[in-house]
């Protein structure tokens, strides 16, 4: 496949049988696998393994989607690894064993790998972070493939091929960049790049058969059938085409306006799509709730404050008290009472949206602000 080419290929179904030979015919529009991978090489499949969520939440790459890509892969070499570092509070293996992934990783005798936190790479952009701290895995193997989820998300609108990137950092080092970035989302977007740019995936395939729209990425969005999988490999270019078929605001796509505004100086993204056209896929879904400070100059932003700005509320009912939404909070503003479930000091909260992402029964969700409104 050449640069600046975004493949669209529809399928409805998670086939492994079915994904394999939608896949192979997409790749086959520029050279089939075999122009990625070499024979023997190294492989690296960065998964999005978010949560230990179910198949059908659409929240983590589908096991079926996974197998699809292993026995493709399989073709030209078995030296396969499929790593990812979930929501702090799970390992990846753990995970894995919920969502489905850990069965189709032993049945299909590949490699499991937990990120640690071993070597630093150094990142191309360097618009906030220099280097990076990942596992050695990432410099080891010839060729990584991202299989990112087409997924809304509530502090950078879309998640996509440069944000699942983010899943590279081990651990605890996430939420750590998330208070680093507070409530500033190009400056989160612009972590995301340098993440991104240190180590660019050799191909983005995106599991966009079932996604997420609403108030993604985790289990306070809502499952969507979309019916689609892409293929590219500039992630900048993919999640742009992602953005086109959902009918999403392209304006709100941050990681996409940080590149376009630093590194393409102002230039819009190119690309020749393939396969079928973006009309024959379109379908709209439903956005993220808006952030007020997407819509107001600073100067107003910051008299607003708490009471202009969307926030986590918590449903007691709900809660079972597993306290995963406090050990991931990196500004430390939770608090579980007994018999009153969780609290939130407002005034700290940073906005990242890291409890709602990662709460399991769904007993957290997004509260918009009444300016909020008034300003969409």
């Amino acid at each position: 496949m050449m640069k600046n080419v975004v493949i669209i290929k529809k399928c409805d179904e998670y086939s492994s049988e079915k994904i394999q030979s939608v896949i192979e015919n997409g790749l086959s529009l520029s050279g089939g696998i075999e122009k990625f991978i070499k024979k023997n090489e190294k492989v690296l499949i960065k998964v999005n393994s978010l949560s230990s969520s179910a198949p059908e939440t659409g929240i983590n790459t589908h096991p079926e989607f996974l197998r699809a890509i292993i026995k493709l892969i399989k073709k030209v070499t078995d030296k396969i690894y499929i790593g990812d570092s979930p929501a702090p509070g799970n390992s990846f293996k753990s995970a894995a064993f919920k969502n489905g992934m850990l069965s189709v990783i032993n049945e299909e005798k590949v490699n499991l790998v937990e990120f640690k936190e071993e070597i630093e790479i150094e990142s191309k952009t360097k618009f906030i972070l220099r280097k990076i701290k990942v596992d050695s895995i990432i410099k080891q193997v010839d060729k990584i493939i991202n299989l990112p989820k087409l997924k809304t998300h509530t502090l950078m609108y879309l998640t996509l091929c440069v944000k699942n990137m983010f899943g590279i950092l081990p651990g605890m080092r996430k939420p750590e960049f998330h208070l680093k970035a507070g409530r500033d989302k190009e400056l989160f977007a612009k972590m995301l790049v340098d993440v991104y740019s240190a180590r660019e995936p050799d191909l983005n395939i995106v599991d966009g058969i079932l996604g997420v729209e609403g108030n993604g990425p985790g289990t306070g969005g809502i499952p969507v059938k979309l019916g689609v999988i892409l293929i590219g490999i500039n992630g900048f270019e993919v999640d742009d085409i992602a953005a086109k078929i959902t009918g999403l605001n392209q304006d709100l796509l941050y990681t996409n306006n940080v590149y376009k505004k630093f590194i393409l100086k102002n230039k819009n993204i190119k690309y020749e799509v393939k396969g079928e056209n973006i009309e024959n896929v379109y379908i709209k879904i439903k956005e993220p709730a808006t952030d007020l400070k997407s819509n107001i100059p600073a100067f107003l932003y910051k008299l607003a404050k708490n009471i202009g700005v969307n926030k986590p509320v918590f449903n007691k009912k709900k809660c079972i008290g597993c306290l995963k939404c406090i050990k991931a909070c990196p500004a430390k503003t939770l608090k579980y009472e007994k018999n009153k479930g969780v609290k939130c000091n407002y005034d700290n909260c940073i906005r990242c949206f890291v409890c709602h992402e990662i709460c399991p029964e769904k007993a957290i969700d997004i509260k918009k602000s009444i300016l909020s409104f008034i300003f969409e």
